[in-house]
This record gives C-alpha cells, structure tokens and sequence, in this order.
C-alpha cells in the first residue's frame, strides 16, 4: 500500500525548495515523514504475567496523520455515545461557493470559525422557531476543508437532535423533518456573508482590490445570487448508527492512504468519488508537487477545533441537559443519569498471545535517548 509517508519521502525535498510551509504545515509535514520510524524512537510492551515484550516504533499522533486516526477516532465514538439521546437524528451539511476559497486559504481560522458560527446560528435559529420545531436542540459539527480531488472545499457536518426542549418539555420534530433546506441554504447565505463582511481578513496579491470596501461589497453582492449547497440527511437508524456513521467523518484527513493507487516518476494517482457522475469511483493523476500542495492546504491551524458542540450539547450546559432530556424522553435512568444504550463496537484490547494476559507494562525512548 501506498501511503502520504512515501510521497514526502520520494518528494518532500524537492516541494519545500520551491514552497513555503506555514509553521502548522511544517509541524505535520515532519511529523507525517517521521511517523513510526526509528526518528521518533520506540516503545516496548512487557506482559505482566510471563514476560514476554514486544517492540513498535512510536507514531507522530497528529491530527493530520492518516496512520494515527483510528483510535482516536474509536475513543471519540465510545465519548459520544454517552451524549446520545434516544431520538431521531438528523444529517445536515453546509457549503460555501468556490469563489470564497481564495479567500477561506489565507485567513483560515477566522474563516472557519465564520462558517461554524453561521452553520450553527442558523439551524439553532430555524429549530427555536415555533413554525418548524420551537425548541432548543443539540448539534454536534465537524469542519471539513477538501473535496475528493483534494482541492479546498470548506463545510461542515452535523448530526442535529430530531427534537429538543422548550420550557422543560421535551418537543419531537413531526414526520423525519425539521425545517426546508431552502430555507436553511438562504439563512445560511445571509449570516454568513454579513459575519465575513464584518470580518479583519487578509487578502492576496490577486485579491489586493478587495481592500476597498466598496469593491468587497460587490464581489460579496454576486455571491448573494448563488444557490449555496446545503443539504438534509432524514433520520437513519438508530441513535447509536448516527454515532457510528459521522464518526466516520469525525477524525477524516484530506486523503486517507488506501485512496493512493501508484506512485510513478513524479506522478501520483489516487481514487476519487465523482459525485456529479452517480458517485462513481475513477482515478485522478496529479503531479507530485501538485499533490502534496493540495494536501497541506488542509492542515488547520494550530490548536484549531474542529469538532464543536452547541446548543443542548454546548460545553457549558451539556451535563445537566443531557439529564434533562434522558428524563423527559422517557430513557431508562441509572442513579447518575448516564444513557442505556449498549455499544455497538469496544477499543481494540490487546492481549498477550503466549499466556492471553490483558495487563502489560509499557516503555517509551525517545530519539534523544539513544542517539550517540
């Protein structure tokens, strides 16, 4: 299998002479190249019981990694299902025009947090509405910046309570439906042109004209006739599916490694999903340097939170609305209120395949502890 690691390997040196990396690009750059080689050191695993120890060499642990995403990805899911709530819930993306991308590229955090603000405003302002819900619901959102061909793409995911409270009730949402998209598309559009409107952005070269504020204000003007992609995903399955389906997209990078087909003179191809040909698998071929600019494109900014709760689920009030609402929608209640629902899958639990001993002891060295 082909993987990110051998592209930089074969072809991060000859990139970075004619790129400049952003401080978070180098950081996952080194740590993707380094990523469960001997550079990072090693760890040893001793079985309590008979001894026997095994070797691995560490990995990087950075969020951009595609060799370091499934246990935190599994840890995230096993998180989640103690927020679960026994009710319908709902997918629902949001876009923004491509015309926006130039600009998403150099000023991304303050971007992000726009698309976040806008995408959660607008929901929790349609579902507070008395003609569609009339309640206050939980939305858990997750940002993506890429499309299939790992060109920028920014939109966030959300898993959205089919139901929510109002005045200590708890209000169900009617018939697998919450609100029309064209609405939510149009209020969408709305409050997030106002908020970037208002926003300290930087602009490129290219864009310098933008500087002018009349001149912003009509490039943003054309914007306001465009449809904005907006999309609503009906309730499937059960509470614990939800879980598990946008935990696939929770702890995503760009490209995952079993995407990448061949690696040849310069040349990378890899799959992609043609979405406006029936989701059809094809193959694209970029060149080398070409590739590895479209995938450091989305590395986010340091400290940068991509996954983020509001409103029954917002960090400050989560606990004792969880409790609320487990009552009220007539969940089964243990003495501290945690939901009964069973999971559907477990962390890995390494055993010891001589004595089958689940308790080990673990030693972690470092680079600097044996380099002479």
């Amino acid at each position: 299998m082909y993987t990110i690691q051998d592209v930089f390997k074969l072809y991060g040196d000859e990139y970075i002479k004619t790129h400049n990396l952003s401080k978070e690009q180098w950081k996952a750059y080194n740590a993707i190249l380094n990523c469960k080689t001997s550079n990072l050191g090693f760890h040893n695993i001793t079985c309590q019981h008979c001894g026997k120890t095994i070797s691995a060499f560490n990995s990087c642990r950075n969020r951009h990694c595609p060799m370091c995403q499934s246990y935190q990805r599994e840890k995230w899911i096993q998180k989640e299902y103690n927020n679960l709530l026994d009710c319908p819930y709902f997918h629902i993306v949001t876009t923004v025009p491509s015309e926006l991308n130039d600009i998403a590229l150099y000023n991304q955090k303050t971007f992000y947090n726009i698309l976040f603000k806008a995408h959660s405003e607008s929901i929790m302002t349609l579902t507070n509405d008395p003609k569609w819900l009339g309640a206050k619901v939980g939305i858990t959102s997750i940002l993506h910046t890429w499309g299939q061909t790992l060109e920028l793409h920014p939109h966030i995911h959300s898993i959205v309570t089919g139901g929510g409270l109002k005045d200590n009730k708890w209000i169900n949402s009617k018939d697998n439906y919450l609100f029309k998209v064209q609405v939510l598309s149009s209020l969408f559009k709305k409050k997030f042109l106002a908020l970037l409107k208002e926003a300290d952005l930087v602009f490129p070269k290219h864009l310098s004209h933008l500087k002018n504020s009349k001149a912003f204000n009509k490039f943003l003007e054309t914007l306001y006739d465009k449809t904005w992609i907006t999309y609503i995903e009906p309730p499937k399955g059960s509470p614990e599916n939800v879980i598990e389906y946008i935990g696939r997209y929770s702890f995503r990078v760009a490209i995952s490694n079993n995407r990448i087909k061949s690696i040849d003179n310069g040349k990378i191809t890899f799959e992609y999903k043609d979405y406006k040909d029936n989701s059809k698998i094809k193959l694209m071929t970029l060149d080398a340097l070409e590739f590895i600019r479209r995938f450091l494109m989305h590395i986010l900014p340091d400290r940068f939170t991509k996954i983020k709760h509001y409103g029954l689920l917002s960090n400050r009030d989560k606990k004792n609305n969880l409790k609320i609402c487990h009552i009220l929608i007539g969940q089964t209640v243990f003495n501290d209120f945690t939901i009964s629902i069973t999971p559907r899958r477990s962390l890995y639990k390494f055993v010891c395949d001589e004595c089958g001993c689940d308790k080990f002891t673990y030693s972690f060295y470092y680079r600097s502890c044996f380099l002479n």
